[in-house]
């Protein structure tokens, strides 16, 4: 399938559909699955969430009335068996499937049929093609993004506009073309530099640099022999406020910025879903809440980072370890209860094993990566969120707890700098009007 601005145009306004000659639902069951089989629709409700509406035969009504009226449990995982499979064939011939789907069924009495009814997070085709020397990835945005735009747009009526943001980075050549209400993101390369799991990087990258999650509605990837292509449903109920960004993004100056950030994440993350990514999501989401419930989060998400990218430096140094030893030996010849000299002797053991956040923190200040006072708004900042909220705090007092939430916003991006070795301007949450300043690795 092409997307022609006709067909794009459709898919923002919500108002895309396939009609399709034949739809199978299939049980996810071994043996004896019940088939929903008939003509039907996939279409965009009003929300742009997908829809399918299918016309089936009943072929056994006791057994597919048993699974309709069926008692979950309450509190349980749904069981994959509860699910169906999609595989739908379009006007076109393109054959569309779609996993664990949910099925719910209107049927009257008497009727030799019944209409299925039923969301779906999203539909996949996949076309084999002739081996080529490129990559091409195609992706649709729905909503509003500012990216720094160095390309202009020839327009009909003879004006231009500037809102295309044409760069390369890891032999990709990039173009992200910004309209009214969605953006589009067209990339090509050799195929090894352009693979299959590329998108999903570009799309974390592109999510940490507006502080928005970006969910895109259509992803066609063109691999060296086949191309798979994505129509997802619209999440409009899923809250996106927006985290404050590493860095300015708007404008053209901003351009070495936004480019060295995407070509850092890409190279530095060797597979998506990655712990950075995680760390940061996990931010965000509290973020939605508001600023007091993403302390916690927030606190949570450096020491994860820290004990999983620079774990090492958390580690006790030899002093510290030949102390501990000598503690152990000489409580050995303790006289104290087995219980107590038990706990005394894990308590050692864990210090020695286990890394230390805090440690490693300081020991990155005193290696010059950390500003002194970053670990130590950390640490307050790690203590008072699991405090109860105090509402009688004066002004000042919650101010000041402010401040020590956007210092740890510093620390979080400062930390992410190092772990993608990212160079360029950046946001200085840790200061007072937060200026922006340049980021350079330091040298090893």
């Amino acid at each position: 399938m092409n997307f022609n601005l006709e067909s794009i145009q459709k898919l923002i306004s919500n108002t895309f559909e396939i009609d399709c000659i034949d739809i199978r639902l299939t049980q996810k069951i071994d043996k004896e699955p019940i088939v929903y089989n008939g003509p039907g629709t996939i279409y965009q409700d009003e929300h742009g969430v997908l829809r399918l509406k299918l016309y089936s035969k009943i072929i056994d009504i006791e057994k597919e009335l048993s699974h309709q009226l069926k008692h979950h449990t309450p509190g349980k995982v749904i069981a994959d068996d509860d699910y169906f499979t999609l595989k739908a064939i379009d006007m076109s011939g393109t054959e569309w499937i779609a996993d664990n789907v949910w099925v719910s069924a209107n049927v009257s009495f008497p009727a030799s049929g019944q209409v299925i009814k039923s969301s779906l997070r999203k539909i996949e085709t996949i076309e084999e093609r002739s081996t080529t020397e490129k990559n091409y990835l195609f992706i649709i945005v729905p909503g509003k993004y500012e990216i720094p735009c160095n390309k202009k747009e020839d327009l009909p009526n003879g004006g231009w506009r500037l809102n295309r943001s044409v760069f390369s980075v890891n032999c990709i050549d990039f173009e992200f073309r910004n309209l009214d209400n969605y953006l589009i993101i067209n990339a090509n390369s050799a195929p090894n530099c352009l693979k299959e799991d590329t998108y999903i990087k570009l799309l974390e990258a592109l999510s940490i640099i507006t502080g928005l999650i970006i969910r895109p509605v259509v992803v066609k990837n063109s691999q060296q022999d086949h191309v798979v292509l994505k129509i997802e449903s619209k999440a409009n109920s899923y809250a996106n406020k927006k985290f404050p960004p590493p860095f300015k993004h708007s404008t053209p100056g901003d351009l070495k910025a936004f480019s060295c950030f995407i070509g850092k994440y890409l190279t530095t993350t060797d597979a998506p879903f990655s712990d950075l990514f995680g760390f940061w999501h996990k931010i965000n989401r509290a973020w939605q809440a508001n600023i007091e419930n993403s302390s916690l989060s927030l606190g949570v998400a450096i020491e994860g980072i820290t004990k999983s990218y620079f774990g090492e430096l958390g580690l006790p140094d030899d002093e510290i370890v030949q102390q501990a030893d000598e503690a152990k030996e000489k409580l050995k010849d303790i006289d104290l209860g087995k219980r107590i000299k038990g706990r005394l002797l894990s308590s050692i053991g864990g210090l020695l094993n286990n890394t230390s956040p805090k440690g490693a923190l300081y020991q990155m200040a005193q290696d010059g990566l950390l500003s002194k006072a970053m670990p130590n708004e950390w640490v307050k900042l790690r203590n008072k969120s699991v405090h109860p909220d105090k509402f009688n705090e004066d002004p000042r007092a919650f101010q000041k707890y402010i401040d020590q939430i956007y210092a740890c916003i510093a620390l979080f991006y400062r930390l992410l700098f190092i772990i993608i070795k990212y160079d360029g301007s950046y946001f200085d949450y840790s200061e007072v009007g937060w200026p922006e300043k340049t980021f350079q690795q330091k040298d090893e």
